[in-house]
């Protein structure tokens, strides 16, 4: 049954990685990330808080600490010499 099958180009596998690579590390996907992950935390912690006021900051404050966090990073991970 191996026979039958022919075997993907190395190239066009490492291609598709690439665009997955891009579209992983793209801002625009991480900041989108972070505002969901965010979302997420602030409406769990409604359901224990049971106040809009300290849901929202809670939002706030992760959104912008992983934001900072985010911009840190890159900022260091792209100044290091090769």
């Amino acid at each position: 049954m191996r026979l039958l099958f022919r075997r993907v180009r190395y190239q066009g596998i490492d291609h598709d990685l690439d665009m997955i690579r891009n579209i992983l590390c793209s801002s625009s996907f991480v900041f989108t990330d972070i505002f969901f992950l965010s979302l997420i935390l602030a409406v769990f912690t409604f359901v224990s808080y049971q106040s809009i006021a300290i849901s929202s900051l809670i939002f706030t404050g992760c959104y912008t600490s992983c934001i900072c966090l985010f911009i840190a990073l890159k900022k260091w991970l792209r100044d290091q010499p090769d």
